[in-house]
């Protein structure tokens, strides 16, 4: 599990709650899931590779690739090292959408 994640009231549109930068094993949120509402946006981590948000029609918003921040190593050529990520990035995408299609349906 991520970070994040956005609840609505059950039959109300209008009441939302949204949590960034949380702790999603809380027991307050446990809390309002018992109360009745219902989530609608979440964020996960696949393999401490990638973070992301999914709502609840299957739309992942905010892709983000952990560990690209890192400073490059002078010796590697920039081209290789952009061939490489985009490799990595692509194959982790497509194990990302096939769990994600096994799981959900």
């Amino acid at each position: 599990m991520g970070h994040e994640c956005r609840m609505q009231a059950a039959g109300d549109e209008i009441s939302t709650v949204r949590w960034t930068n949380f702790d999603l094993s809380d027991s307050t949120i446990r809390r309002h899931v018992v109360d009745g509402m219902r989530l609608t946006h979440l964020g996960l981590v696949f393999d401490n590779i990638m973070s992301f948000v999914l709502d609840e029609n299957g739309v992942i918003t905010k892709l983000t690739f952990l560990g690209m921040d890192d400073t490059p190593d002078d010796d590697n050529d920039p081209l290789t090292r952009l061939d490489a990520e985009f490799v990595l990035l692509t194959g982790s995408l497509r194990a990302l959408l096939k769990d994600l299609n096994k799981i959900l349906g």
